[in-house]
């Protein structure tokens, strides 16, 4: 176990009693807050075991300690962090490869809701999906890579949401939030992105003609090349 500059100065108990309602004009900067120390745990700016000091995570961030605390408590919810009674919390164990670990549940999630949702998205919404497709096409310039991404958003929640099953589909959507942090931080080339575009309207076309097989097999397909082109050792994906 390592424990770095992060020791804390705050009460065993601070966590779980400083600030239990999130005001609503704070809760972006709990967001920001959440993500950057997430970025920071899976770049191995904080290794496991770190014990966190709200104080310097305040300093470096450059925001309040009201939003970092509220972040570390979602990140105790979450697994990421962890915290037993009358110690600090600390950096779980592993915890650095939580965005991978994320993708390899997804491949055993997604193949099976698309089995379920293939004969229940509604045709309203395959014609979005349809549309999103059609806004994502790769160009030479730079804005199609954000469009790019909302469709990937939006293909695999609205799978989730029309599988039927809510355990299910809150589980997929919970993945992909922690999929839209990827969004911001990856260096995916150019490439990379046109072949998951590629595949996605593999999938969208499979749906559309209500092939559930055909639309899993693409699914399972697709997140496992994912897999396969990450880069070596890394924890982003």
């Amino acid at each position: 176990m390592n424990t770095s500059e992060y020791q804390s100065d705050q009460s065993p108990s601070d966590i779980l009693n400083l600030s239990r309602e999130i005001p609503q004009e704070t809760s972006t900067l709990v967001e920001t807050a959440y993500n950057q120390i997430l970025l920071q745990i899976v770049r191995g700016m904080l290794p496991s075991g770190t014990v966190l000091k709200t104080t310097k995570l305040s300093d470096k961030l450059g925001l309040s300690r009201t939003p970092i605390v509220q972040a570390l408590q979602r990140l105790i919810a979450d697994g990421i962090v962890t915290q037993v009674p009358q110690q600090r919390a600390v950096v779980a164990e592993g915890a650095e490869h939580w965005l991978v670990d994320i993708h390899e549940m997804r491949l055993l999630l997604e193949p099976h809701a698309v089995l379920q949702a293939t004969r229940r998205l509604t045709p309203e919404t395959l014609t979005l999906l349809s549309e999103h497709g059609k806004a994502a096409k790769p160009t030479t310039q730079p804005d199609w890579i954000p469009k790019a991404h909302a469709f990937d958003y939006q293909l695999h929640t609205s799978i989730a949401r029309a599988s039927g099953n809510l355990p299910l589909s809150e589980s997929i959507c919970k993945c992909m939030s922690f999929k839209r942090l990827t969004y911001e931080i990856s260096d995916d080339s150019s490439e990379l992105l046109r072949r998951d575009y590629a595949e996605h309207l593999i999938i969208l076309e499979a749906l559309q003609k209500r092939q559930p097989e055909t639309a899993s097999a693409a699914m399972l397909f697709h997140l496992r090349s994912s897999v396969e082109f990450r880069k070596a050792g890394g924890n982003i994906i």
